[in-house]
């Protein structure tokens, strides 16, 4: 006799007025509330979920606005009580309840819901009611042996309803897989309309027998049992009341199967001469080859479904639907498969229907149009027995070549990622790329010791040094037996600089190193008194700028400069606008410094223990995507963060007490934080003393700057510099 669950419910929910020690709260009219209590009730022929009346369900109840949006919730009803209601404003609500995971596809795993017929309507100091069903919401699957099946080794009928994972009955179920079960499991499914069963079985002399079927009109409350044969109230005064009662009343569909395992019979799948396909194993095919590819399906008791199947976006665009029902299917479906390559033909049989005995699919054309790359298709033969085939076609369009180019990868000046594959099994000799100028005629040949070569991808990539900026190049893969015909183009950036890096430009009255017509570098000295011109005795080449740090209204003054603009006094400090628009990518700043640091004697906090330390200078650059300059207030200590600035793509900076007898050629590698982000804003900075901003340093220090200078060439910079630079992030 089959045990019927009906576990009835009753919840209640009760906007109720509370007692005295709450009459505060009440008295605020925008606010009702929510109570629940609960009772069950058993009668003499109903069995509960855990089949014990002291294993109660327990349903988690939401209170959804107007909007959908849940406001309150409980996972246990039971905590709801006349003590600790829900508490809600005025207005209109929908409870939902529910118990269970819902999944789409689980055994034993039944989920319950009732919700609300209509909204509520939550009022101050007045009770309404209303009523929640609760009712299984899944359909029920299970399946049913003979006792004796001592014949077969293997038996298992897979289940979906054609969304997500399927569910597999086994008599040999894998442990630890949720997706396995006994024979005598249940599996319960969310509702999209269907089911569909697949049935495998393997005897003991090796024999195997597939058959399947899809049920339509699937609904929840719906318990499909395949049997598989061998042969031919309680309230609350004066609340706001909901009862939520389980309604477990379903359909019980009983589907007897009579197996028939007549060999002779069994659908078949097979490729025409030519083509040398196996199911489930991959089979090459050069691209653009046209050689017949022809399939054949033959079912003598007749075909009742010939479907094709796939998951992948490149033959959907190619015209091949994920889905393709060719039983009974429309003209214009086969006119525009054919147009997309796949000829669909009779063999014994005038129309493509329930009639046929044989049916022919041509994909030659299809196939010839595929790009290089992986594709599976399936196709699944079904007779009028409910006995299947598949055939698993998984086709690896290859390449007539060797190798080929892919992509390049850069936004740099003077380099570039260039990557390619190959089509057999092993790097072919000599596998490598060619680059040139799109408007030179000669190649540059790389090394192929210089490949890195990915060979479970069947890929090869390398990275190409010495390309000039603002360049357009192409570059195309070779073996030593092969040079590819097809060319990917790509551009390296332009190595953008500023005006006057050399500092032999200098304003009218020397105070600031800006030629007529440019307004790129500033100080914090406003009277430009601690940045002067020197004769070229004293610079490398042409003029240098010294910076000198001073006293200045008793303060420490540290000489300085940067690329911005002074923006005025505040107080006793400045404020400043630090950057100039820029949008170049360059490596590193190179330069040569001289620097004569003096003992601190002038400190503040919270510097002050520097004092009698030996001074230090500073040499910073930076890039940013700033939407603006940053605006820097000495008097109020509002400068860079260079740790943690957001805005900040790459930075470098030089901090030394070193005496220098002479200059000092430097390099300073920019270290990346992103290599995608764009700049906006360069920032160069230099202080004879680096604590200046905080009135710390030694008056006195002296440090010259001359001959700056932008790198963007890797071959510029040394092993180590080069990958300072991308330390912390890939550049491609």
């Amino acid at each position: 006799m089959k045990r019927r669950l009906s576990y009835k419910m009753m919840v209640v929910l009760s906007a109720v007025v509370l007692a005295s020690c709450n009459q505060e709260v009440i008295q605020d009219n925008s606010y009702g509330f929510l109570g629940i209590s609960l009772s069950n009730d058993l009668s003499e022929e109903m069995v509960s979920k855990a089949e014990s009346a002291a294993d109660e369900l327990v349903f988690a109840v939401d209170v959804l606005d107007a909007s959908g949006r849940t406001v309150a919730s409980r996972d246990d009803h039971r905590t709801v009580t006349a003590e600790n209601p829900f508490r809600l404003q005025v207005g209109s609500y929908n409870v939902v309840a529910r118990n269970g995971e819902n999944l789409n596809a689980a055994f034993e795993n039944p989920y319950y819901e009732g919700r609300t017929a209509e909204s509520l309507r939550i009022n101050a100091n007045r009770t309404t009611s209303a009523t929640i069903t609760c009712t299984l919401a899944n359909t029920i699957f299970s399946v049913e042996f003979p006792s004796d099946f001592s014949s077969f080794t293997d038996y298992e009928v897979a289940v979906t309803n054609g969304e997500g994972d399927k569910l597999v009955f086994s008599n040999d179920p894998q442990a630890g897989n949720p997706l396995e079960a006994g024979m005598d499991a249940k599996a319960y499914f969310a509702v999209t309309g269907s089911l569909t069963w697949e049935l495998y079985l393997r005897n003991t002399d090796g024999g195997e027998y597939r058959a399947t079927n899809t049920y339509t009109g699937v609904k929840a409350r719906q318990h499909y049992h395949l049997k598989f044969e061998l042969g031919d109230d309680e309230t609350a005064d004066g609340g706001f009341v909901i009862k939520i009662s389980l309604d477990n009343s379903w359909d019980d569909t009983s589907h007897d199967i009579v197996l028939d395992f007549y060999k002779g019979n069994m659908p078949t799948i097979s490729v025409a001469d030519g083509f040398d396909a196996v199911s489930g194993e991959p089979v090459s095919v050069p691209v653009g080859n046209d050689a017949s590819k022809v399939f054949e399906f033959a079912a003598v008791e007749g075909v009742k479904s010939l479907r094709i199947s796939h998951d992948n976006p490149v033959l959907i665009e190619k015209g091949l639907p994920v889905y393709v029902e060719l039983i009974g299917a429309p003209d214009v479906l086969l006119s525009s498969l054919d147009n997309s390559g796949i000829k669909v033909e009779e063999i014994l049989a005038k129309s493509i229907s329930s009639d046929a005995q044989g049916i022919s699919v041509d994909m030659t054309r299809f196939i010839a149009s595929l790009a290089v790359g992986s594709y599976d298709i399936a196709f699944t033969l079904i007779d009028s027995k409910g006995r299947y085939e598949v055939f698993d076609l998984v086709i690896e369009i290859i390449s007539d070549v060797d190798a080929e180019a892919v992509a390049a990868r850069t936004g740099w000046a003077s380099f570039a990622l260039l990557e390619g594959r190959y089509f057999d099994k092993t790097a072919p000799a000599g596998l490598t790329f060619q680059y040139k100028e799109a408007v030179a005629s000669e190649w540059t040949e790389i090394d192929p010791s210089e490949m890195d070569i990915n060979a479970s991808a069947y890929r090869y990539s390398t990275i190409v040094f010495g390309l000039k900026p603002s360049t357009e190049y192409v570059f195309r893969a070779v073996s030593a037996e092969d040079k590819e015909t097809k060319e990917i183009s790509f551009s390296t950036v332009a190595a953008e600089t500023i005006h006057n890096l050399d500092f032999d430009s200098w304003s009218d009255d020397d105070k600031y190193p800006n030629a007529s017509g440019y307004d790129i570098w500033d100080s914090a000295n406003s009277s430009g008194a601690t940045v002067t011109t020197k004769p070229s005795s004293d610079a490398v080449s042409g003029y240098s700028a010294r910076l000198e740090s001073m006293k200045a209204m008793g303060m420490m003054a540290a000489g300085n400069i940067f690329t911005g603009q002074f923006a005025g006094l505040a107080g006793l400090g400045a404020k400043l606008d630090w950057g100039t628009p820029f949008t170049g990518r360059p490596l590193a700043l190179r330069g040569y410094c001289k620097y004569a640091p003096k003992t601190i004697d002038m400190a503040k906090a919270p510097y002050t223990g520097m004092k009698g330390q030996i001074d230090q200078s500073q040499i910073v650059i930076f890039l940013t995507d700033w939407t603006g300059p940053f605006r820097i207030n000495t008097s109020e200590k509002l400068f860079v963060d260079f740790d943690n600035d957001p805005g900040i793509i790459a930075l470098g900076q030089r901090n030394t007490s070193a005496t220098d007898q002479g200059f000092v050629k430097f390099t300073l590698p920019l270290v990346y934080r992103d290599a995608d982000r764009i700049p906006s804003y360069l920032v160069i900075a230099a202080a004879s003393s680096r604590y200046g901003d905080y009135f710390t340093g030694g008056v006195g220090s002296v440090l010259h700057i001359d001959e700056f200078e932008l790198i963007y060439d890797p071959a510029e910079l040394t092993e180590e510099e080069f990958n300072t630079v991308f330390s912390r992030v890939n550049p491609f």
